[in-house]
Parts: structure tokens; sequence; C-alpha cells
């Protein structure tokens, strides 16, 4: 199936918070036209270049995630966020609630990923940015896919 920005954002409250022990693992990321060329070029210049995705574990004491970046040698993780449930910016029912923390580099702080089950290996994504004008503009759409999960 292919998705639209506008497919992703209609289906957002259709879907449902995603198991806990689903969570868990690698995620890789991907973006829907047209922020398949501008999105990968405008993380890079605020921290995030080489975005692969998001890696989720449980370490005991709660949930926690990192972002994952290509490299040489593989993937290497940065930026640490902290997961949890909590309600939409979009119509306050459950999600999966990623934010980063106070001392974390601009604009990252102010960032407020969303993520719900579209699929058995498949997340969507949703982007806030919490500062005036923009979080009233709606989330911005991605998906995340299981690593190793066929697309």
């Amino acid at each position: 199936m292919t998705h639209t920005l506008l497919s992703l954002r209609r289906s957002w409250s259709s879907l449902s918070l995603p198991e806990r022990e689903d969570l868990r693992g690698d995620w890789e990321a991907e973006f829907v036209a047209p922020l398949r060329r501008v999105a990968p070029a405008g993380l890079g210049l605020i921290g995030l270049p080489q975005w692969y995705g998001k890696r989720f574990a449980d370490d005991g004491a709660g949930w926690r995630g990192v972002n994952l970046l290509r490299a040489d040698d593989g993937l290497t993780e940065t930026m640490p966020m902290t997961v949890e449930v909590g309600l939409s910016h979009a119509d306050d029912h459950p999600c999966v609630a990623i934010t980063y923390p106070a001392g974390t580099r601009k604009p990252w702080p102010w960032v407020r990923d969303e993520a719900r089950r579209l699929d058995d290996d498949t997340l969507l994504g949703m982007t806030y940015v919490d500062v005036p004008g923009l979080r009233a503009a709606g989330g911005t759409p991605f998906l995340l896919t299981r690593a190793g999960a066929a697309r």
C-alpha cells in the first residue's frame, strides 16, 4: 500500500496502542512523499545525520529508547529518549509518547514523537514540535518498520 501524508494523518485516530512487548527492538524509519528527500537532510542538520530509526528496550525500571544512526560498522546509538504511554496531541487517546530530556541539543527538547500500531510490523509515528505555531499545525507522519520485517 502506498501511504501519503494525508492518508497517514487520517488513519491516526483509528489506530491502537502497541503492546509493550511488541515495541521492543530496532525500528527502521521511512518517510512518505514529499518528505522522502527533504526530511533526512533536515534531520542531519539538527543532529541526526544518517538517521536509521529507533531502538526500544525495557530495562526493568521502565521503557527507554535511543535513536539509531547508520555508520560504517553498523548502527550507532545517539540521543536517548523517554518512552511512556501518554495521550496523543491529535485526539487525546493513548499513544506511545517519546520525548527528549531538557539537556538534549535543541530543538529536541521541544520535540515529541508519538506512535501507534499500523500493522504487526509497522508503527505510525507522528512528530510534534512544541513551539508557538508548530504544535497547532498537526503532526508530521513517518513510518517505523520492525528491523528485518518485509516492506
